[in-house]
């Protein structure tokens, strides 16, 4: 006759069962991670350089992001100046509380290089003459941002509604 196990010996076999458990979802997650760094079939691409940065951005013409909403605070106004390859016409971002423009005064007046609607809004852009203006709008907020150039910079108008 067989005797039972007794409860020292079904409590050395459960914590023997569980420390292989551990060790095995220690050694699987370890690898799969080390598979998503490197990428399951080699090496990752390499980042851009900042020349190809810059080739890239200036290939690049005006777009129009809609991204879903959100009830995130949004961020204040600011307008900061970036530098362009040509000498003669220096992009400028505006940003505002519905999203981000980046414009630059050309010959013929405002030329807007990109909009970025902020997080829940979309934007449209229309143009008035040589004074265009790019509208975001996240369900009844609206906020209007218009441009003009003054001496060879972006003044912005800015509008909340």
């Amino acid at each position: 006759m067989s005797r039972p196990w007794s409860g020292r010996t079904r409590a050395v076999t459960a914590v023997l069962a569980w420390s292989g458990a551990l060790v095995a979802a220690t050694l699987v997650g370890t690898t799969a991670v080390d598979a998503i760094g490197s990428g399951i079939v080699g090496a990752g691409r390499q980042p851009l350089s900042q020349s190809e940065v810059d080739a890239r951005l200036s290939a690049t013409g005006p777009t129009t992001t809609t991204v879903p909403p959100s009830t995130t605070t949004p961020p204040p106004v600011t307008t900061t100046t970036l530098p362009t390859t040509s000498a003669t016409a220096t992009a400028e971002v505006v940003s505002s509380r519905g999203g981000t423009v980046i414009a630059r005064c050309s010959g013929t007046g405002v030329e807007i290089v990109s909009t970025t609607p902020g997080q829940g809004y979309q934007s449209s852009t229309e143009s008035e003459a040589d004074h265009p203006r790019v509208r975001f709008s996240a369900g009844r907020t609206r906020v209007e941002v218009r441009l003009r150039c003054v001496d060879g910079r972006i003044q912005p108008e800015i509008r909340n509604g």
